[in-house]
């Protein structure tokens, strides 16, 4: 940006010369507003405002906030009536993000297209959460990275919804991994206390 507008300032180009250059330094621009945006995000999480919710309307909510036309959706919650006392609001970003992600990665294929959603209580009382895609596998050295800040492979990815996801189940005393990764199965599992 720098460097365009010192070139403009001291040349007297034409008008389309300069309009190109005003165009350049405004997509520039955008750029670097939209990468600060979403370092904040990353580094800007709030703290955890917990409170009891059931699992099963977070799940719902989620999903209603995903389009999801030709993908079957299979829910799981054992037990039914399971709680969680964390903050909704950081959870449901974190659902949306990993069902965003597989809703993406089925449409890219043309097969049967399922998502599903278990959740299970294990014996130290921990919350298992599992969102499982059956679509094709995260190639190992896009796997490796997908947690990295602003890593993507998406052309208007910004690199940063697992990132963001993974240090808001963190702040929640968990952990979300990536747990299957095969051809037909890929699970993102979410522990949280």
């Amino acid at each position: 940006v720098t460097s365009i507008s010192h070139t403009l300032l001291s040349s007297s180009g034409d008008a389309e010369t300069m309009l190109q250059g005003l165009e350049t330094i405004h997509a520039t621009s955008d750029r670097l507003l939209r990468f600060v945006d979403s370092f904040r995000a990353v580094t800007r999480i709030p703290a955890p405002q917990k409170a009891p919710f059931y699992l099963s309307e977070l799940v719902a909510e989620s999903l209603s906030l995903i389009p999801h036309e030709g993908i079957e959706v299979e829910v799981s919650i054992e037990p039914e009536d399971t709680m969680l006392y964390a903050d909704r609001s950081l959870l449901s970003q974190v659902m949306v993000n990993l069902l965003k992600n597989a809703t993406e990665a089925l449409l890219a294929q043309n097969c049967d297209r399922k998502i599903t959603i278990r959740s299970t209580i294990d014996a130290e009382e921990r919350i298992q959460i599992e969102i499982t895609n059956n679509g094709k596998a995260i190639p190992a050295e896009v796997a490796e990275n997908i947690f990295t800040p602003f890593f993507t492979t998406k052309t208007d990815g910004s690199g940063i919804g697992l990132a963001v996801s993974r240090q808001i189940i963190r702040l929640h005393g968990g952990s979300l991994r990536l747990k299957h990764n095969s051809e037909g199965r890929v699970t993102f599992a979410i522990v949280v206390e």
